[in-house]
């Protein structure tokens, strides 16, 4: 989750807190996997929350929201003081929790299901399903993960669970979630995905670099993410969650550190690599 924590908030960690109208279409964006108030998915994650939490300052909008997402809207007008609950809210272990927990069932595993579906093996290839299904959601619309794919295997003739080599399977869906980002089926997503290219150039980076596994040292170097440098660090660890593969971030560059959260002295970025219905995910523990 590492890399696309980096594309949605700028930084390795977990933004929880993170709330902004970015003016893609989609209304408010909040939360580290950018949950919006025209699709739906912050309505789910308040809904959650208030259930467990009913005196919650997020809970007045529920009404508000439960229209926007019905009409798809992106309108900002009902929701005054929203990003500052939102913030307020984030602080909470509770509401952190219930994030992740939308992002696994909503995101997560539907894009794993479908890389095994697809008969995918590359960490590579299931963490760029991720990425794509977090930014172009899972839905059935010309811009959806599902559409993007169904593309690529027309153009392939299949898929790698049929035959197609991975190898050419992937970048030709990188490709074709590209061409999307610059020529969207939502006109109202165009001008801020058309600058969003370098999410897909990043993962391209990979693939021409060979680093299938996401393992050893990970490097990109991209024009908005350049020259970045990511050792792995084999050791066990146990979290909340699950159990996993730690990964110590080594910071080599000036243009890194402009993109990273800051570091005080002594401190140290761990990626927690951990394997959840068979994919690698990447995960971030900052340590001070």
């Amino acid at each position: 989750m590492s890399l696309t924590n980096l594309f949605e908030n700028g930084r390795f960690d977990f933004d929880y807190e993170y709330c902004e109208n970015i003016n893609d279409g989609r209304g408010v964006t909040a939360g580290f996997a950018g949950f919006t108030t025209a699709n739906g998915d912050a309505l789910d994650v308040i809904q959650a929350y208030t259930a467990q939490h009913p005196s919650n300052s997020l809970a007045k909008y529920i009404p508000a929201l439960k229209l926007l997402a019905l009409n798809y809207s992106d309108s900002t007008s009902l929701l005054a003081g929203y990003c500052r609950a939102w913030m307020n809210e984030a602080k909470q272990p509770a509401f952190q929790d219930i994030q992740m927990a939308e992002v696994t069932t909503t995101y997560y595993q539907p894009s794993q299901q479908m890389a095994d579906v697809l008969g995918l093996q590359y960490a590579l290839s299931r963490a760029f399903l991720y990425d794509t299904i977090i930014q172009h959601g899972g839905g059935d619309d010309g811009d959806s993960l599902a559409a993007i794919v169904k593309r690529t295997n027309a153009e392939l003739g299949g898929s790698p669970a049929e035959g197609v080599d991975e190898s050419i399977w992937l970048p030709a869906v990188i490709s074709e979630r590209r061409e999307d980002l610059l020529h969207p089926d939502n006109a109202a997503t165009a001008d801020q995905w058309a600058q969003s290219t370098d999410r897909t150039d990043a993962y391209a980076q990979l693939v021409a670099t060979s680093q299938w596994a996401l393992a050893g040292t990970i490097r990109v170097n991209t024009t908005d993410y350049p020259d970045e440098s990511l050792a792995t660090k084999n050791t066990m660890a146990t979290n909340s969650a699950n159990c996993g593969v730690h990964v110590e971030q080594n910071v080599t560059t000036k243009s890194f550190l402009d993109v990273a959260p800051p570091l005080s002295g002594g401190s140290s970025l761990f990626l927690a690599s951990s394997a959840v219905l068979g994919a690698l995910t990447l995960t971030v523990l900052l340590l001070i």
